[in-house]
């Protein structure tokens, strides 16, 4: 494949190159609060709060590194790195949006038990079993995207329509195999499992709105979280089905190369679901947006300019005088 980007306008080279770096930097600046608000934070510091920082994290490793380099390629108009380069940021492109999709789906699994079977959710989803899950499909999902390059199957390179590294096949029957296993077994399931369990979980929620005592088990931090992360869940199926789906079409069916605007939707529809996360949590969750405003403050505080208070003057010789002469009076 070619290391140069198709011809673009002046104009239209502005317009990526300005929407990715204000992409890039909500996504650093939201989620970077984020991870701060879990972990320095007492009272959000529970189970939840991992995978809430497990999102954040991947949202973050997109924004520090294929991020930069797909904004690289976009002001130069080629591929600006090397191989070792195309190879990180091609792994991470895969990765982070297996992992993402995953996680949401192990997620949607934890909401279902702690709204429908609280007593056994308190056994499953420990700190430790949390982080032994999320490691695990992490692990799993690594695995899978290196493994075409262990065998053989394919090399990491540059596709200058997406501007950035990606998986580039050596058969067209290698890369429709892998793209049907990745579809099905990460993809798909994840959406299955999602619809499935949020659906029972806002059965459950209505159910009992008018009926308090029968979820006295759920805090009211842990309904709101409950929202969250299904607004969460349907800005990532509202950004990316439309591109899974067309991936899928061109890679599968039709069997053809991806149009630019259509290739260029899969790096920017990973920035903007980084984007946009951590502000959902900020704009649903009020113990979120508390946090988010308190460290805001405390950060602009040591730039306030406080007025300089002048020491007490002493009076002078002539008043000293005059006093005690008043004084003898």
């Amino acid at each position: 494949m070619s290391s140069e980007i198709p011809f673009r306008r002046n104009d239209l080279v502005v317009v990526e190159s300005l929407t990715c770096t204000v992409l890039l930097i909500l996504s650093f600046v939201g989620n970077a609060l984020v991870i701060i608000v879990v972990f320095k934070k007492p009272r959000i510091n529970t189970t939840t709060s991992l995978f809430i920082a497990a999102l954040a994290t991947t949202d973050l490793i997109n924004a520090v590194v294929p991020g930069p380099l797909f904004l690289a390629s976009l002001i130069t108009g080629k591929m600006p790195y090397s191989s070792v380069g195309c190879y990180i940021s091609g792994f991470f492109m895969h990765f982070l949006t297996l992992a993402s999709v995953s996680t949401m789906g192990l997620i949607a699994i934890n909401r279902y038990f702690c709204v429908l079977k609280p007593s056994r959710y308190k056994t499953i989803f420990t700190t430790c079993r949390s982080a032994i899950f999320l490691a695990s499909l992490w692990t799993i999902i690594g695995t899978v995207v290196i493994l075409p390059l262990i065998l053989g199957w394919a090399v990491m390179a540059f596709n200058p329509l997406m501007a950035s590294c990606s998986l580039h096949f050596n058969s067209l029957i290698s890369e429709t195999g892998f793209t049907i296993f990745v579809m099905v077994s990460f993809v798909v399931s994840s959406f299955v499992i999602v619809a499935l369990c949020y659906y029972f979980v806002s059965k459950s929620l209505r159910h009992h709105r008018n009926h308090l005592s029968a979820v006295r088990s759920l805090s009211v931090q842990e309904i709101n979280l409950t929202k969250t992360f299904f607004v969460l869940v349907v800005s990532f199926i509202v950004l990316w089905l439309p591109t899974f789906v067309v991936v899928v079409l061109f890679r599968v069916v039709l069997r053809t190369t991806l149009p630019r605007q259509l290739a260029l939707a899969i790096p920017y529809g990973l920035l903007t679901n980084s984007a946009i996360n951590p502000w959902i949590y900020g704009a649903m969750n009020p113990s979120f947006r508390k946090k988010f405003m308190s460290i805001l403050k405390r950060s602009e505080a040591p730039n306030q300019v406080h007025p300089v208070q002048s020491p007490p003057q002493r009076p002078s010789i002539s008043q000293s005088i005059h006093m005690k002469t008043i004084e003898l009076e």
